[in-house]
């Protein structure tokens, strides 16, 4: 673990302050009152300590914040009963472009909540005290403070930046936390609501790549002005290993595999529906891969599309990638087992790898598959003869019990595990799911209605907007 850069002396600045004044919005009465907090920053921030590899114990109860600055803002808009707090970070959001009027009124809808809301002119609301729990990012909000902007992606004013970072300065001396982004693992920190999502889940659904709040520049700014240290994504600690809801692109060279073409000899290929030599695999269609060991029992198959032109393209980059599928369906209908067996766990779609055959459709989307009707015929026949050989039911319901035939999307919205995670369909597309469990004599269900989709636990959760 690297050192911490020195702490940069800053020059004393005149606390804005939270200014309340009363809100008034429909259907609630909502009270917030303003008024400056005469407390200076000091000229220099103490050198924050290295980051532990291990998460953090919860730290020791601190000392009450300062009369004062519980009595100016002491008003609650939110939180309710919320359980305590022992703050150890700060999490850094942005109201995705809403109003603060608006993003209150949202917040409440959906029992969600920040601890202080930045109004454009720099004003600071305080919705939640700073010693209670508010609901805002996934696996962060038992320990940790969330300050948001009202703003949209990389849209705050100056006034906006002056004033977060007066009250992230204070919350860090008063707390001691650490003042650096470098590693969300240990939940101890100042990271934007990304970084968190990244690692923990809770994206909102229909995110996009130019739509991750509140922007990595913003969380520069904060930090660089409280002397912290701020860390670009790749070089956030243990950015490409496994344990990331949002994978970081890598290679994971072929050296590394084991199995399959010139590695291991030609295995039986296990379906009829697949192409074989003499009943054995054709040498030409088989993949490298590595050995992750054998599933107990094939309880589900998970379909996707390859985005490529060709199956050879298809499976030189999985073997450049360490990634792929036990079977692949080329764009004249034509199947292949490309792995020695159908019950070797691959790695293709987190949350299912070690319990689902799957399976690959060579097209670059939803689009064409639909229109290359002997592919489609040839996944209807591969769902109904692992079906009858496996008692797999045709339905996407439950992805959670991994019995039945699901999405590479659904799987995706579950768990994550994937770099692509933005947009609101996945490969290889709903409308095709629809396609072929309806023509191989199942049940397909919308997305609204897969069991627990509008529960708390999904990476891509069901909801358009969050704190």
């Amino acid at each position: 673990m690297r050192n911490a850069h020195p702490a940069r002396r800053l020059r004393p600045v005149r606390f804005a302050g939270f200014i309340v004044v009363p809100l008034v919005l429909a259907g609630a009465a909502l009270m917030a009152v303003r008024s400056r907090i005469p407390i200076p920053l000091p000229s220099a921030i103490a050198r924050p300590a290295p980051v532990p590899e291990e998460p953090l114990d919860p730290p020791p109860a601190p000392e009450p914040l300062p009369d004062e600055l519980v009595k100016r803002l002491a008003p609650r808009l939110l939180g309710g009963a919320s359980a305590p707090l022992r703050p150890q970070a700060i999490v850094l959001h942005s109201t995705s472009g809403l109003s603060l009027d608006r993003a209150i009124v949202e917040m409440k809808k959906r029992a969600l909540s920040v601890h202080v809301l930045i109004d454009t002119d720099g004003a600071a609301y305080q919705l939640v005290p700073f010693d209670r729990r508010a609901r805002a990012a996934r696996a962060m909000d038992d320990v940790a403070i969330h300050l948001s902007i009202v703003a949209g992606v990389n849209d705050a004013t100056e006034a906006q930046v002056a004033s977060c970072a007066e009250i992230a300065g204070l919350l860090v001396r008063h707390y001691r936390i650490f003042a650096s982004n470098e590693n969300v693992i240990t939940r101890a920190g100042v990271f934007s609501h990304t970084q968190v999502k990244y690692r923990f889940g809770g994206l909102r659904r229909g995110e996009t790549e130019s739509g991750w709040e509140p922007g990595e520049p913003f969380v520069q700014a904060i930090l660089t002005r409280i002397g912290g240290t701020f860390f670009h994504e790749e070089k956030w600690y243990a950015r490409s290993a496994d344990g990331w809801c949002v994978m970081q692109a890598t290679r994971r060279a072929v050296a590394k595999a084991t199995k399959g073409r010139d590695l291991t000899p030609p295995a039986r290929v296990e379906l009829r529906c697949c192409e074989s030599e003499n009943g054995m695999q054709p040498d030409s269609f088989r993949q490298k891969y590595i050995d992750r060991g054998r599933m107990p029992e094939i309880r589900g198959i998970v379909l996707h599309f390859t985005y490529t032109g060709t199956l050879a393209d298809a499976i030189q980059a999985w073997e450049n990638d360490g990634f792929g599928p036990h079977i692949i369906v080329d764009v004249d209908g034509k199947a292949y087992q490309i792995v020695d067996s159908l019950r070797d766990v691959v790695a293709a779609a987190g949350g299912t790898n070690e319990t689902c055959v799957q399976i690959e459709i060579v097209g670059m989307g939803q689009k064409s598959l639909l229109a290359n009707e002997p592919q489609v015929a040839k996944v209807v026949e591969l769902l109904k003869e692992l079906a009858a050989a496996h008692r797999i039911p045709l339905t996407n319901a439950d992805i959670d019990d991994c019995r039945g035939v699901f999405s590479h999307g659904q799987a995706k919205k579950r768990w994550g595990r994937s770099r692509t995670l933005t947009g609101t369909d996945f490969d290889p597309g709903e409308g095709f799911m629809k396609r072929v469990l309806d023509a191989a004599g199942g049940t397909y269900v919308p997305e609204e209605k897969w069991k627990g989709r509008s529960g708390g636990e999904w990476t891509i959760e069901l909801d358009e907007w969050i704190p």
